[in-house]
């Protein structure tokens, strides 16, 4: 991870779009395929080097990695086309081939970037130079060409709730949205290929029409990908606990 690369924004967002009939939510790291690895980092110092795979499709993967206090990454690469985004923020500092290129950049929990491709040969590392673990989780795009390219695509919108738009360019939309207890996002749509982040658990309830599930509970760390949902489904989904949900949904283009 690396703050100094392109773009950096705080962004802590969960996912309450999250979990239509379609949604595929994960708590649990799912196995490594060999069509991942070239996706995936490699944090060569650290005891858990290859960290989680926690979605996969063939569009995207999705890992997990968590870095201790005083504990530095390891030179590795980073192929390109990924955000990262942290779940449990900390203290950070970088080195480029040998040399102090940042230190001790505060990354708040939700802060979210967009990576570049950073070859091993650039000698590329980061530590958590903080007295906390740092958890993040890698969003990193399979191909290099959009996976729809003759879709208009636009913003997610709730009726009732506003998001901000946190990072936009030719591979995804990155959006962040807050919602209070007792408050719901209204019917609205969703256009697939889309991948939602809890940053922060909370309790969620979702209606169809005039029916209304039980209330559900959602861990921080929670990811999942969203089919498409249409407006004729009457889909809404509101906070049903007594904290704020905050997630983060990204739009894949």
């Amino acid at each position: 991870m690396m703050p100094s690369y392109p773009v950096a924004m705080s962004i802590l967002i969960l996912v309450i779009a999250a979990v239509t009939s379609s949604a595929q939510e994960s708590v649990v790291h799912t196995p490594v395929e060999d069509e991942d690895k070239p996706f995936l980092l490699t944090y060569p110092n650290l005891e858990n080097s290859d960290g989680e795979v926690v979605l996969t499709n063939e569009h995207v993967v999705l890992q997990r990695l968590v870095v201790g206090p005083g504990e530095w990454e390891g030179v590795h690469s980073h192929p390109g086309n990924q955000i990262f985004v942290h779940i449990k923020g900390g203290e950070w500092s970088g080195r480029l081939g040998g040399e102090i290129e940042y230190s001790e950049i505060m990354s708040p929990d939700g802060e979210v970037g967009w990576m570049n491709a950073i070859p091993l040969s650039a000698g590329h590392d980061s530590g958590n130079t903080g007295d906390t673990p740092i958890e993040l989780i890698y969003v990193t795009l399979k191909g290099d060409a959009p996976i729809a390219p003759d879709v208009v695509h636009t913003p997610q919108v709730y009726p009732t709730i506003p998001l901000t738009l946190l990072l936009e360019n030719h591979r995804m939309i990155v959006q962040r949205a807050q919602i209070e207890p007792g408050e719901w996002t209204g019917i609205h749509s969703y256009p697939g290929n889309q991948v939602y982040i809890h940053v922060k658990g909370g309790t969620w309830s979702e209606r169809h029409g005039n029916a209304q599930s039980a209330p559900a509970h959602v861990e921080a760390g929670s990811v999942g990908w969203l089919d498409a949902v249409d407006i004729s489904e009457g889909h809404s989904v509101g906070n049903t606990g007594d904290t704020t949900l905050d997630f983060i949904l990204v739009t894949i283009k």
